[in-house]
């Protein structure tokens, strides 16, 4: 049987509508983005020209090629890449969707994870010895995205138009900053709403690695989504982070495949 959490259910599909619902909030908060449900589909527009940040994430696996392809059609036309998250158990007429646009799959899946609320080793990672962890405010912004860019190795303007100032208005939306001895050393974004908290965004720039500061700042934005009332912590991992999530507590409870235009996309946490 499943887990659960204050009675609800612990599965991919109820951790994949909150992502869904997660995305509908972040976009609206983006200057030029939108945000579309189709059957059981929906699309992020970003308006930023990087293939993960627009397109198209299959909320239910009885999702229909003709409703992805529909939102797919959207995005291309804004000129933009595009992407598509496929969850397991989708139907194979999707495969042959990407291959007919020529999509290339992404060389790692991306994991899905998850932890009910209780977890003993969150309280003891998030108490670091070393790292002091704060919320920062929408007037530090560019710090974060500062932060963030150096730790994705990717241009600091993603970031800038990705989580601008208006992000500070969604309502549990937490943005974090962990310094060492004053200097910033990692980044991570948490958004509670109801009974989940999605955590984002979890950036350590390559010379910070290895010392426990990614799996601090991940566990303080998952406590604190216990503590404003979430029974259930969510995550998307990379490579890099799965073990380090996995030590935390996460289990991984479906694998997606993600295919792109042909083109340079970040890394996600």
């Amino acid at each position: 049987m499943p887990s659960t959490a204050k009675g609800r259910t612990l599965t991919a599909d109820a951790i994949t509508l909150a992502l869904a619902s997660d995305t509908e909030r972040f976009a609206a908060a983006i200057d030029g983005g939108s945000f579309k449900a189709l059957g059981d589909a929906s699309l992020l527009i970003s308006g930023i020209p990087i293939a993960f940040l627009n397109g198209v994430i299959t909320v239910r696996t009885s999702v229909t090629r003709k409703d992805v392809a529909t939102l797919l059609d959207e995005v291309a036309a804004r000129g933009l890449p595009y992407s598509l998250q496929i969850r397991p158990g989708c139907a194979a007429e999707l495969l042959d969707l990407v291959h007919d646009r020529g999509m290339v799959m992404e060389d790692v899946p991306t994991p899905l994870m998850a932890l009910a609320r209780g977890s003993a080793a969150l309280a003891t990672a998030a108490a670091h010895s070393r790292l002091s962890i704060r919320t920062l405010d929408r007037k530090e912004w560019r710090l974060l995205a500062s932060i963030s860019a150096d730790g994705f190795e990717e241009p600091v303007e993603m970031f800038e138009r990705f989580i601008p100032p208006a992000a500070w208005a969604i309502p549990g939306f937490r943005a974090y900053l962990g310094t060492v001895d004053g200097e910033p050393v990692t980044t991570a974004l948490g958004s509670t709403d109801g009974d989940y908290v999605g955590i984002f965004d979890v950036a350590t720039p390559a010379r910070h690695r290895g010392r426990g500061y990614g799996a601090a700042i991940t566990a303080r934005a998952a406590l604190d989504g216990f503590e404003s009332g979430a029974s259930i912590a969510y995550l998307q991992s990379s490579v890099m982070g799965l073990k380090v999530y996995e030590k935390l507590g996460f289990r991984t409870l479906e694998t997606w495949s993600v295919w792109m235009t042909p083109s340079n996309a970040p890394s996600h946490s």
